[in-house]
C-alpha cells in the first residue's frame, strides 16, 4: 500500500499525536486553522509530497508572465499536493476550477493555499480539494502571478510560521492541514497507524460500555 493510501486511512488527530508525542517534533507544523477546505470533505484525507510554489503581486502590466505557471504544471509529480505561498496577498482569488482541472491533469491530488480561491461550487462538483483562507470572485490575471516553484515556502501556522520544503508531506482533512518533514514521513505514518489501532480499540470498548477508569489504566491516555 502506498503512503498516499496509508495516510488516507488516518486522520489529523493521530498524525498530530504521532508528530508531537511520539516523534517529539517541536517546530511549527500545523497550518493555521484559517486555511481550511473550501468545500465539505467528509471523511476524505488529502495526502502527498508537497510541490511548492510562490506568487507575488504584479506591479506593472509589462511584468505579466503566465509562462512560469505553465512550466510549473509540467513539473508536477503524480500524487503531489500543490502548496501555494501567495506572498501575503489577499486581493484576488489565487486559484479556481480551471486551476484545479489543470493541477489534477498534471498529477496533483489537492492544493493548500495561503490565500483565496473562486469557483468553489465547481471545485466541489469536481471533487478537487482546496484548502484556503476563503473564496472571492476576483481574477488574478494582471494583478498576481506565480513567480517560482519547487523552492522552500512559508505558510502561517498555529504555533508560528510553517516552513514547507519540496518533498515534505502534506496531510490534510476536515480538521486542517499539517506538514511532515520528508525524512520523518514513513516513521510518522507508522506511528499514527499504531495510534489509530489503539483509538479504534478504545472506541469499541466504550461502545461496549467498558468502565472508563479501568480502560484508562489499561490503555493509557487516548
Amino acid at each position: 500500500m502506498s503512503l498516499n493510501e496509508r495516510f488516507g486511512r488516518l486522520y489529523a488527530g493521530v498524525v498530530y499525536d504521532a508528530m508531537t508525542f511520539d516523534v517529539g517534533v517541536r517546530h511549527p507544523f500545523v497550518v493555521h486553522h484559517a486555511i481550511r477546505s473550501a468545500w465539505p470533505l467528509g471523511q476524505r484525507v488529502v495526502a502527498g509530497p508537497a510541490f511548492t510554489c510562490r506568487g507575488e503581486r504584479v506591479r506593472a502590466s509589462e511584468h505579466v508572465d503566465d509562462l512560469v505557471r505553465l512550466d510549473m504544471l509540467r513539473a508536477f509529480t503524480p500524487g503531489c499536493v500543490q502548496v501555494l505561498d501567495t506572498g501575503g496577498d489577499d486581493s484576488v482569488a489565487h486559484f479556481g476550477d480551471i486551476s484545479g482541472k489543470l493541477a489534477r491533469r498534471h498529477g496533483a491530488v489537492g492544493v493548500v493555499i495561503d490565500g483565496f480561491t473562486r469557483d468553489a461550487r465547481i471545485l466541489e462538483q469536481d471533487r478537487f480539494p482546496v484548502f484556503c483562507r476563503g473564496v472571492q470572485p476576483i481574477d488574478a490575471f494582471g494583478r498576481w502571478q506565480i513567480v517560482e516553484y519547487q523552492q522552500p515556502v512559508t505558510l502561517p501556522g498555529v504555533d508560528g510560521a510553517v516552513r514547507v520544503h519540496p518533498g515534505d508531506w502534506i496531510v490534510a482533512d476536515a480538521d486542517g492541514a499539517q506538514v511532515i518533514p520528508e525524512a520523518l514521513t514513513e516513521r510518522v505514518c507508522a506511528l499514527a497507524e499504531k495510534r489509530l489501532e489503539q483509538e479504534d480499540e478504545v472506541r469499541r470498548r466504550l461502545d461496549a460500555d467498558a468502565d472508563v477508569l479501568s480502560l484508562y489504566h489499561e490503555v493509557g491516555r487516548w
